[in-house]
């Protein structure tokens, strides 16, 4: 089972970087008004709070040194 809930946790770190990587090029090559970025920037750090929470709740077993 383990190994499913790693898999599950890989699966939605990668599915959750493409919004960033979007977010970069509108910055970086698009000129897209500081409000956008902004929001967007807000909206995917609370989904990461979320995946945070998530594998908290997945691996509460798991010690950090």
């Amino acid at each position: 089972m383990t190994g499913l809930k790693i898999e599950l946790l890989i699966e939605f770190a990668v599915i959750l970087l493409a919004p960033i990587i979007h977010t970069y090029y509108l910055w970086k090559y698009k000129n897209v008004e500081r409000k956008v970025l902004i929001k967007n920037i807000k909206i995917f750090a609370g989904l990461y709070v979320l995946l945070g929470l998530v594998g908290i709740i997945l691996f509460p077993n798991l010690k950090i040194n």
